[in-house]
């Protein structure tokens, strides 16, 4: 074999190598959003932590990161499986078709790319959540096209004549009766239906696992149920934690529990509201823990631990660190809490003492409690339980919240706002966003 030759093969390793990696990290990420939407926390171990330090569950979470219904590391599992099927085709068909197929993935890794790099721009400019592991991902994406070009040992003018050759053979009435032809008919036949059944089973899987979507809601309904609920005195305090300005002219109070599926998809929500209205949105955390070793209202427990959890939560904000502390919990899913409080109280810096006493103090538990009483005072429906300006609304979907705030907004800025009562108002100067 001559030193072209050599250098080939060792790209073509790389090449699969690359290719590899990226599908597992793919898969790894596929089963994470998977896990997300059934309440689960995949495995046990969490690779994001492990080797980044940061959890990427927030981020796979988010709307943002879904395309045409599939999420996106979904479409790199597509991806990744059609570069591997045509790396092993172009050794498995050899003559008939390697020169094709080597094209074909390197023009695919070329696009792919591109399209990590426009992501990961507008990822970075829009205020997602970063992912690291995507984003290694995407460094694999860079690195294919030397990689693949190197692989098909040709330089790019000879690729571009192979590119024309297939042109005119598309072109030329019967040419496909050759048996090359037919071999290279078959090699992307193949590639083509690889890629079709990859699409189609992570499709189908993302449709069974992602909750039912429900038509637009209607706005004349949606406020018309709105304006029926009575308003009700949310009494607050500076100790809530609390995203947006304190003076905000619109004020929306939510009362979950961390065990609660529905309010892990509420969360992506409120960070999409706080980054869209910022100064003119004061968002309010309230505990209702689902459990009856702290909620008397419940006979039975709902969401066994869900109390325990509260009081870490509370813990946290005693150190300014509740936003933080609630993503990580939020994007952890239903199981392994000890393990997810344990690595957020490392991975945010707080002192680890501190934290368990004051979860473990009286007043951290009077503190939770008080929430708890509040909510049972107003008889609130379950979680999440999500009231603006003093009314509960009929829904926490993010359409219905859309319609509500946006309304709320509007009135508020014609003067014709009904204001929210003096009782609930938070008595000092404006702090902005999540506290540090």
């Amino acid at each position: 074999m001559d030193a072209k030759a050599l250098a080939s093969a060792r790209a073509w390793r790389w090449s699969a190598v690359l290719v590899g990696v990226g599908l597992a990290e793919s898969g790894y990420l596929l089963a994470r959003v998977f896990a997300s939407l059934a309440s689960l926390r995949p495995g046990g171990f969490d690779l994001c932590s492990a080797l980044f330090a940061a959890d990427c569950g927030h981020a796979l979470a988010d709307e943002r990161y879904w395309f045409l219904r599939v999420p996106l590391a979904g479409w790199g599992l597509v991806y990744f499986t059609t570069l591997g099927g045509l790396l092993f085709l172009s050794r498995f068909l050899k003559r008939e078709f390697e020169a094709e197929a080597l094209l074909a993935a390197l023009l695919l890794s070329v696009a792919g790319a591109g399209f990590g790099l426009a992501l990961t721009a507008g990822a970075l400019l829009g205020g997602a959540p970063p992912c690291p592991l995507c984003l290694s991902v995407h460094a694999i994406d860079l690195l294919l096209p030397l990689a693949l070009l190197r692989a098909s040992g040709r330089t790019v003018a000879e690729l571009i004549g192979v590119l024309r050759a297939g042109q005119e053979w598309l072109l030329r009435p019967g040419s496909a009766t050759s048996d090359s032809a037919r071999w290279k008919i078959v090699g992307f036949g193949s590639a083509a239906l690889l890629a079709a059944v990859a699409y189609q089973w992570v499709y189908v899987e993302a449709a069974l696992r992602r909750p039912q979507e429900t038509h637009p809601p209607d706005r004349a309904r949606v406020l018309a149920a709105y304006r029926a609920a009575p308003r009700v005195a949310l009494p607050l305090s500076e100790a809530d934690p609390h995203l947006g300005p304190l003076g905000a002219p619109v004020q929306l109070v939510v009362f979950e529990s961390f065990r609660c599926p529905g309010c892990r998809r509420l969360a992506g929500t409120l960070s999409d509201l706080e980054r869209r209205y910022r100064d003119r949105l004061l968002i309010v955390y309230k505990h209702y823990p689902l459990s009856k070793d702290c909620n008397a209202r419940l006979t039975v427990d709902m969401q066994p631990g869900a109390c325990d959890i509260a009081w870490a939560a509370e813990a946290a904000n005693r150190q300014a660190r509740f936003w933080p502390f609630h993503d990580a919990l939020m994007a952890g899913g239903a199981d392994a809490y000890p393990r997810i409080i344990a690595d957020a109280v490392r991975r945010l810096g707080l002192d680890a003492d501190r934290f368990t006493a004051d979860r473990a103090s009286d007043s951290t538990r009077s503190r939770v409690a008080e929430d708890i009483a509040l909510g049972n005072r107003l008889k609130i429906p379950g979680t999440p339980a999500v009231f603006l300006d003093g009314r509960l609304v009929p829904s926490a979907r993010a359409e219905v919240l859309e319609i509500l705030i946006r309304d709320a907004l509007r009135q508020a800025a014609s003067g014709r706002g009904e204001g929210v009562a003096p009782s609930t108002r938070l008595g000092r100067p404006a702090d902005e966003g999540r506290p540090s």
